[in-house]
C-alpha cells in the first residue's frame, strides 16, 4: 500500500515530513511525497499579514480533501484554528522545543541601541517593542538559511525564529531561548501536526501509533484558548500549555508596543475546560486594563 504524503517543498519542511515518512516505511508501506508552493512560498516580499489565513496550509491541504494525497504534513502552528469541514488533525508528533529564539551575538536587553531585529510575526514585533522601544524591528521573509545570512551579514543585528526550526535544521550558531513569560509561543509552536479526511478511518488507524496523546491534548488546550481569545497565526497573542504534575499550566500574552499582559492558570480538567479557562482569564484581564478587542 501507498501513502502519498502533501507537505511544502521547503528544507524545513521536508525536514519535518521526513519524520512521518520513516515511520510509515519502517511499517512497511510505501511513501510518496508531494511538494506543494504555497502563497506564503511565492509572494516572499509581502507582510504575512497581507497574504490572509491559511497561507501554509491551504494549497497543501487542497490535495487532501480532492484526494490526490492521502495526508499533509504540518508545522501545526500555520494551521488555522477552523479547518476544513472535511478535515481534521489525526496525530501529532511529540512536541519539540515551543520556545521563541535569538539568533544574535548579544541578549536582547544588551542589543546596542538602534539595533534592527527581523521578524514577521505580529506577535513578535510587538513584544520586542514593549521590552526594547530604543530597537527597530523589521520584516523579515525567505527560508530560515536566507534570514540567518542577513544577520552574518550585519544587515539586521538579530532575528527571531522558532527555537524547533533552528534545532530541527540542526544549526549551529549563537543563540538565546526566551522564557514562556517574556516571549509566550505562537499556539502550537514545536508541533508537527498530520492532517486527514475525517472519512479516511484507515489512515487514522495507521498513525495512531505515532500519535503523541500529552502533545495532542496540550495542542487542543491551546487552540481552545485561541478561539476564545479570537487569536490565530501572526495575532498579537501567545498561548501555551504544557502538562505537569497531571495538570495543565498554561500561560497567555496580550500584547503590543506599550503594553504587555500576561496572565497564567493551572487546571486538572481536561484540555477543552483548561483551554477555555485560559482563554477567559486573559479577556478578564485585558478588560481590566482597559483592552477590548
Amino acid at each position: 500500500m501507498k501513502i502519498r504524503i502533501a507537505t511544502r517543498g521547503s528544507k524545513l519542511s521536508l525536514i519535518q515530513t521526513q519524520k512521518v515518512e520513516k515511520f510509515l516505511l519502517k511499517k512497511g508501506f510505501d511513501v510518496e511525497v508531494i511538494k506543494v508552493t504555497t502563497k506564503a512560498d511565492l509572494f516572499l516580499n509581502e507582510p504575512l499579514q497581507k497574504l490572509g489565513k491559511g497561507v501554509f496550509e491551504k494549497e497543501v491541504n487542497r490535495l487532501v480533501m480532492e484526494g490526490n494525497a492521502d495526508i499533509a504534513v504540518h508545522s501545526m502552528k500555520d494551521l488555522t484554528s477552523q479547518l476544513d469541514p472535511g478535515l481534521e488533525v489525526i496525530a501529532t508528533l511529540k512536541r519539540d522545543s515551543p520556545y521563541d529564539a535569538l539568533v544574535a551575538d548579544s541578549e536582547l536587553f544588551k542589543l546596542e541601541k538602534g539595533s534592527i531585529i527581523g521578524t514577521s510575526s505580529l506577535r513578535r514585533k510587538n513584544i520586542i517593542s514593549f521590552f526594547r522601544s530604543d530597537i527597530n524591528v523589521a520584516d523579515i521573509r525567505g527560508n530560515i538559511d536566507t534570514r540567518l545570512s542577513k544577520v552574518k551579514t550585519s544587515q539586521y543585528a538579530g532575528i527571531i525564529i522558532a527555537h524547533a526550526s533552528l534545532q530541527r535544521l540542526n544549526i549551529e550558531t549563537k543563540y538565546f531561548v526566551f522564557s514562556p513569560y517574556d516571549f509566550t509561543p505562537e499556539v502550537n509552536q514545536g508541533i508537527i501536526a498530520i492532517v486527514s479526511r475525517k472519512d479516511n478511518i484507515e489512515m487514522k488507524k495507521v498513525l495512531s501509533e505515532i500519535d503523541d496523546k500529552e502533545t495532542h491534548s496540550i495542542a487542543e488546550a491551546e487552540r481552545t484558548a485561541s478561539n476564545i481569545i479570537g487569536g490565530g497565526c501572526n495575532s498579537p497573542f501567545g498561548i501555551f500549555f504544557e502538562f505537569y504534575d497531571k495538570e495543565f499550566h498554561g500561560i497567555a500574552t496580550f500584547s503590543d508596543s506599550k503594553k504587555k499582559i500576561t496572565v497564567e492558570t493551572w487546571s486538572r480538567e481536561n484540555e477543552k475546560i483548561s483551554g477555555e479557562k485560559l482563554g477567559k482569564t486573559l479577556l478578564r484581564q485585558m478588560k481590566n486594563e482597559g483592552i477590548i478587542l
